[in-house]
């Protein structure tokens, strides 16, 4: 797996989310005629992409919108949108495309190497909120629409960041509180 460059030794990314729009319409009634290609149209209104390459799979929306998610690196969910958009043009689905990434959101995991007292850290926190009887973890709203989930065990979960330099900055935050 790819080191992403500056992202903190304590986070692991877990997925990333990663757009991109074909600039045309897509057929999806055909998607199940095709070696790579799938639809569940009574249920999802999308197809999906995905070849024995592909670690992750690329939704197709009608509206010429892809996503690809299940990946762990940036470059291997752009390269997996351009394997999409290439099946997709292979079977004459679409014709010419460009494929221009924008990355929505990265998911990682986090471990602060000790254990935190969550009702005290929700006290302290602003923008935070446990509720136990709900959820086991602290939900903290971080800057840029970022969220953590803090368990008492020490470990966490990141979502919302766009890149990797977000998600360090929502470590800090975080431990800026754990801290005090």
């Amino acid at each position: 797996m790819q080191v992403f460059d500056g992202l903190r030794k304590e986070i692991t990314i877990q997925n990333i989310v990663c757009t991109a729009d074909l600039k045309q319409p897509v057929n999806l009634n055909c998607f199940n005629e095709y070696k790579h290609l799938w639809s569940k149209l009574e249920l999802y209104q999308c197809g999906y992409v995905k070849d024995n390459t592909m670690k992750g799979c690329v939704m197709v929306f009608a509206s010429g919108k892809i996503t690809s998610v299940g990946t762990k690196q940036i470059e291997t969910a752009n390269i997996e949108l351009q394997k999409a958009g290439n099946i997709l043009k292979k079977y004459k689905i679409i014709s010419t495309f460009e494929i221009v990434p924008t990355i929505q959101n990265i998911v990682g995991k986090f471990d602060l190497g000790k254990k935190v007292h969550l009702e005290k850290l929700a006290r302290l926190m602003p923008k935070s909120m446990y509720e136990p009887e709900q959820f086991a973890g602290l939900k903290f709203s971080i800057q840029n629409s970022q969220i953590a989930w803090i368990f008492a065990s020490g470990k966490g979960v990141l979502v919302g960041a766009k890149s990797v330099n977000e998600m360090n900055q929502g470590l800090f935050e975080i431990e800026k509180w754990i801290n005090i």
